[in-house]
């Protein structure tokens, strides 16, 4: 596969039949995706090689709702590969009943259902550095590991078990997957990457029926033109909508937004820490609810045992998806980082210390992994309790173009992230109900947060995840949302959009697979387009 920067490139107007704005897991998919097809595709990435503080500034962004913790521009990597530049690979597809219209959670519904996207999603883990994409994150797990299910079983009536896997790079089997270093490695005549290239409007036709050219710059400002047949939007949960509103000289309102939805219902996760647990008295539960190694096709991967909340006790209590899983952070003399370190052949000196010094926790760890294929014993410094909690979709929670520009000229986004009782709600009720689980089923049970006590008033203490998602939402009908049930931004012929920000509603579970998944759906789509 051919990468250029732009700025090397003369030619000041550019043709392909697809052009993909975004080398992210979605971008970098459907280029692999449609590798070796009749279709001449093109990449641009805003970003270059490395990240640089002149593509962070492109990053800005006007925030006008709820704090968000996560800093705004390491979250969003403008850089050949995308966000999966800092990604922590945690992986696990929608439920099935994240996809479905549920009476208690607003603006909920998906016009396709888990049966057209669980198809693509051994595809999506291939692309993932997964074993299988999909049938482990229930009872199905223990099959495939090959293990007794434990006993005694969870109450099923109000938590279930629930297993997220963890990617690998094919180059670094102790990193999740990084696409940028990859993409130069497909063979592919056929589709060719420009770096430094920032799209910063879609000229269409009077009508906004089509988009006829993309105006694009580079690093140093100098204008170029690329022409498409067809264009697919694949920059990010918040660039997505940014772009699509700022494309904006032929219809006042940007492309998409005749019914006033592009930019709305923007989603996060929000995520953190619930309470601890003693690292001495924890260590049966941590056991059990911990890390599996486990033999699949492909090699060996990681799994993380947790729970989440029963569909039951959703529909009967009017609750969010969410998930608990308990969280080891390492002591700073914890010895396996520095075993990672000599496994690079990146040993320093400390790390020859702290190898030498841990004998016996390297026997035991050695054993947990050869033989009993459980995740490693930690020299601990503390133990968490964290959950992760869907958002109640609110077309107010939105992304609107700010009066501030980038150096490009491009207005930055306006980001109103909103929050809901809801989400409070169902985080307190479900570290309520694993603090009773725990207690039956013999652990001790977690110690936790005031804040997260049911009877608490006190503020919720929880952040956005970095998983911006929603605002250019799926819908069968146009008034209710920006792309079609194919991707397709509604009344557009040749426009597509790919990512987090096509979810009309966002689960709990962490969205690349479910990212990249729908985008090899929209890549078979695309060849036939």
């Amino acid at each position: 596969m051919r990468i250029d920067d732009l700025r090397s490139i003369r030619d000041s107007e550019l043709t392909t039949d697809v052009c993909v704005i975004g080398s992210g897991p979605a971008g970098s998919t459907l280029a692999a995706e449609l590798a070796g097809s009749p279709l001449r595709v093109l990449i641009l990435e805003s970003g270059g090689f490395e990240i640089t503080p002149e593509t962070d500034e492109l990053n800005d962004l006007e925030n006008a709702g709820a704090a968000r913790a996560m800093p705004y521009r390491n979250a969003r990597n403008r850089i050949l590969g995308g966000s999966s530049h800092t990604w922590s690979g945690r992986c696990a597809p929608l439920d099935a009943l994240d996809y479905r219209t549920r009476s208690w959670v607003p603006g909920s519904g998906w016009p396709i259902g888990p049966d057209q996207v669980e198809p693509y999603l051994d595809r999506a883990a291939a692309h993932l550095g997964l074993g299988p994409g999909g049938q482990f994150t229930d009872d199905r797990f223990w099959e495939l590991a090959d293990r007794p299910p434990p006993v005694p079983d969870l109450d099923r009536r109000r938590l279930r078990p629930f297993f997220w896997q963890i990617s690998k790079d094919p180059a670094d089997p102790f990193d999740s997957k990084r696409f940028g270093p990859h993409l130069a490695d497909i063979p592919a005549g056929n589709v060719r990457i420009i770096v430094n290239a920032n799209v910063v409007h879609l000229d269409t036709d009077p009508v906004g029926r089509q988009v006829v050219r993309l105006r694009v710059v580079d690093a140093d400002g100098k204008p170029r033109t690329v022409n498409a047949a067809r264009i697919v939007l694949a920059a990010g949960g918040i660039e997505n909508a940014r772009l699509l509103l700022a494309s904006n000289r032929e219809l006042p309102a940007g492309l998409g937004n005749r019914h006033d939805m592009v930019g709305r219902y923007l989603l996060d996760h929000r995520c953190g820490v619930v309470g601890t647990l003693d690292p001495h008295g924890s260590a049966a539960a941590r056991d059990r609810f911990g890390k599996y190694v486990v033999k699949t096709r492909g090699g060996k991967h990681t799994f993380l045992h947790g729970v989440a909340l029963s569909p039951e006790i959703q529909a009967a209590e009017g609750l969010l998806n969410c998930a608990l899983w308990i969280q080891e952070v390492p002591a700073e003399d914890d010895p396996w980082e520095s075993v990672k370190n000599l496994l690079r052949g990146q040993l320093n000196l400390h790390d020859a210390r702290t190898v030498a010094s841990n004998p016996g926790l390297l026997l035991s760890g050695a054993k947990r992994r050869l033989i009993d294929h459980t995740g490693l014993p930690r020299k601990l410094e503390l133990v968490e309790l964290r959950c992760m909690v869907e958002q109640t979709p609110d077309p107010e929670s939105r992304i609107t173009l700010s009066d501030k520009a980038d150096r490009f000229g491009v207005p930055l986004p306006r980001v109103n992230w909103r929050l809901s009782a809801q989400e409070d709600r169902t985080v307190r009720r479900a570290a309520a109900l694993l603090a009773g689980e725990f207690t039956r089923l013999g652990f001790p049970p977690p110690e936790l947060h005031d804040w997260a006590r049911e009877d608490s008033s006190l503020p919720v203490r929880l952040t956005d995840w970095a998983h911006p998602t929603g605002a250019t939402r799926m819908s069968a009908d146009p008034r209710t949302g920006v792309v079609d049930a194919d991707c397709r931004v509604h009344g557009m012929e040749n426009l597509w959009v790919a990512g987090s920000s096509v979810f009309p509603t966002n689960g709990h579970a962490n969205p690349t697979l479910t990212i990249v998944a729908l985008a090899v759906r929209l890549a078979d789509r695309l060849r036939h387009a």
